[in-house]
């Protein structure tokens, strides 16, 4: 959790000027779930301490941890969205009083993943509030929200996991080096990393995407066909899906790094294919590398935008196979 923002937080409300909705943007691993939850315990908890923070034992810290409060309504996403049904729940919330006293306060995590009807639902309720509520909506994020809803919420941004934090993390999490660079840039959560790293997932994308950049750069079609038989199968969602997307971002801005400097193979996403993307460097033009690295990096708004997994890949593919020189 972010200090500062605890701090300013608890200020707030001990000074009875927290305001009725804002939006935590920060990516996993900044600590917007924790700081949102210390909040609803700061509202409640009768034994505040000499810092002003919840005590985390009685009954009512107790409740709000394993989510048990009648009046902390918290939402998260079932699965890749968060549903009609779910949609519904905080509608008919948002227009009860509290049940045990005179607060009621509303979470709402990757609020990103609400439908446009959703989020317009939402909308109403933080333009029209219910006496005494407080929203906190919670995003990593916050491009992905609609303009209507960041106008009228009060935007507080997490700053970012220091990289060398993460990697001492990492390393103290036993993750092997070669897995560590390119972790980093995927996350900013341990928990997250180790999610990645369970049952080999993250080994096999790695080499899979490191296979499929390496028949690329020497403009071999099989490359074509490696989005097929291997990609394919490692996106069984849609959250592997946009993360097998980011490692093919990085697998191309290790090239990026390296055309006007040397790179040790443990700072690079994909040491595995180190002499491919130092080749790679030196061959590409900055504006064909330029071309491919935007290419890349637009596959992320077109999966948000619900376009097929195996599309985008087959095609940013034949897009690239363009560009490298022959």
């Amino acid at each position: 959790m972010q200090p500062q923002l605890l701090s300013h937080f608890m200020n707030l409300i001990t000074e009875n000027r927290l305001a009725h909705a804002y939006l935590f943007n920060g990516a996993d691993g900044t600590g917007r779930q924790q700081l949102a939850t210390v909040i609803a315990m700061r509202l409640f908890c009768p034994n505040v301490d000499e810092n002003g923070l919840p005590c985390g034992h009685c009954p009512e810290c107790q409740r709000i941890q394993a989510g048990d409060h009648p009046d902390v309504v918290s939402v998260v996403p079932d699965g890749q969205r968060i549903k009609v049904d779910q949609v519904r729940y905080l509608k008919s919330e948002f227009t009860k009083s509290a049940v045990e006293g005179n607060q009621k306060i509303f979470i709402v995590d990757q609020v990103d993943r609400m439908t446009t009807g959703a989020a317009n639902s939402l909308l109403k309720f933080i333009e029209e509030p219910v006496g005494n509520t407080v929203a906190l909506l919670l995003t990593a994020n916050k491009n992905l929200i609609l303009p209507t809803i960041l106008s009228r919420t009060q935007v507080v941004d997490f700053l970012r996991v220091a990289p060398g934090a993460l990697a001492d993390a990492l390393a103290a999490a036993d993750i092997v080096p070669s897995q560590r660079y390119l972790l980093a840039t995927l996350t900013e959560s341990v928990q997250a990393a180790k999610a990645l790293t369970a049952e080999d997932w993250l080994k096999t994308a790695q080499a899979s995407v490191g296979q499929w950049f390496s028949a690329a750069c020497v403009g071999d079609e099989r490359a074509f066909v490696r989005v097929q038989t291997e990609l394919l199968p490692l996106g069984s969602n849609r959250d592997l899906q946009g993360t097998i997307l980011d490692m093919v971002v990085q697998v191309w801005h290790d090239v990026l790094r390296q055309q006007n400097a040397s790179v040790a193979d443990d700072q690079l996403a994909f040491p595995q294919v180190a002499q491919v993307s130092r080749q790679m460097a030196q061959r590409l033009s900055i504006d064909r590398l330029v071309a491919i690295m935007t290419l890349t990096l637009e596959t992320r708004s077109q999966l948000a935008g619900n376009m097929n997994f195996q599309g985008i890949l087959e095609a940013l593919t034949l897009q690239i196979l363009a560009q490298i020189p022959r």
